[in-house]
């Protein structure tokens, strides 16, 4: 299975605007057919775009891409909410962020509720919203996870993003490690603010099982788009092999 991860440019308050721009992005990447299975966008890509635009370009993006579609976030009501369509246009899954964080804790934003995840390709996938990740009981009880899918929008209070960008690699690695699965994350640009505060571009995949120590995480990418494969074998192979040890 591939992953393809998008780190746009810049955000814009109006969803449209947003979708618009994935949409150029993806069609400049895959000319010769899909380079992917799964499309990855960062969260509030749809900004505040009532729920039934939302879910609209989410479902276009995947039939039109040929790809099953983690379509970031938008704020539906108080709510920071996504959605999961297959590259048929059938609705997967409906997640909800569970922590919301700072500004959107200010400005009302309330907690919503966990979600069961979906199957794709008779694999097992997760999404976490951004903060999410942060909490390893978001991730508790759910074994057996192929990947776990995280749209960030990772606004930070340091003055550049290398600190911000460190956490976030060694937060993905360790959920991966932890429960021995792939963490993919797809985030903003560096250069991206969000109301005045600068975002740190944590695009990247943390591998629990790379074959050399380099590998643990890979990211950022200079491109917007990155595509990733996951080998699923040797992620079987790795499970197997910490329970012969008695990691379980």
């Amino acid at each position: 299975m591939k992953i393809l991860l998008v780190q746009p440019p810049h955000w814009s308050p109006d969803g449209h605007a947003n979708f618009d721009a994935a949409e150029t992005l993806i069609g400049s990447s895959s000319s010769a057919g899909p380079p992917a299975d799964v499309l990855l966008l960062p969260e509030l890509a749809g900004s505040s775009l009532p729920r039934s635009d939302y879910l609209a370009r989410v479902r276009d993006l995947a039939t039109g891409s040929g790809m099953a579609v983690v379509g970031g976030s938008h704020y539906d009501g108080p709510v920071n909410r996504g959605a999961v369509f297959d590259a048929g246009g059938t609705l997967l899954l409906e997640y909800d962020k569970v922590h919301p964080y700072g500004l959107e804790l200010r400005s009302g934003i309330r907690p919503g509720r966990p979600s069961a995840g979906f199957e794709l390709a008779g694999h097992r996938l997760h999404v976490l919203l951004c903060a999410d990740l942060w909490y390893s009981a978001s991730l508790a009880g759910r074994d057996g996870l192929d990947a776990v899918l995280v749209p960030a929008f990772s606004v930070t209070r340091w003055d550049g993003p290398a600190p911000a960008r460190e956490l976030w690699q060694h937060m993905s690695v360790a959920r991966a490690y932890e429960f021995m699965t792939y963490v993919a994350v797809s985030d903003w640009h560096h250069e991206t603010t969000y109301h005045g505060h600068p975002c740190a571009g944590v695009t990247g995949l943390a591998n629990p099982c790379p074959e050399t120590h380099t590998g643990f995480f890979t990211g950022p990418p200079d491109a917007p788009v990155s595509v990733h494969e996951l080998d699923f074998a040797r992620l079987d192979a790795f499970r197997s092999d910490r329970t012969a040890r008695g990691f379980r």
